[in-house]
């Protein structure tokens, strides 16, 4: 249907980028990188993220979790 769903790229930064779009063109997942390491974003079908994962500036996993308006927690690892 001539749509994009699949877009390659990459950031100011030089680093690679993947991202997926639902037949009518609003984003869905969004894999890229920060100087801190890989990142993952994830939106819903009105294209309001509903998730991310990423590393922090110490190396450490963080997973957050939000609803349609932005709210929500973000899961990081403990002392």
């Amino acid at each position: 249907k001539g749509t994009e769903l699949v877009m390659l790229g990459s950031t100011v930064e030089d680093n690679g980028t993947v991202t997926t779009f639902q037949s009518n063109g609003k984003e869905l997942v969004d894999l890229s990188a920060s100087e801190n390491g890989g990142l993952v974003g994830v939106t819903n079908k009105t294209g309001e993220v509903i998730a991310n994962m990423g590393a922090d500036e110490y190396g450490n996993g963080v997973v957050g979790a939000y609803n349609h308006k932005g709210m929500g927690r973000t899961l990081q690892p403990g002392p």
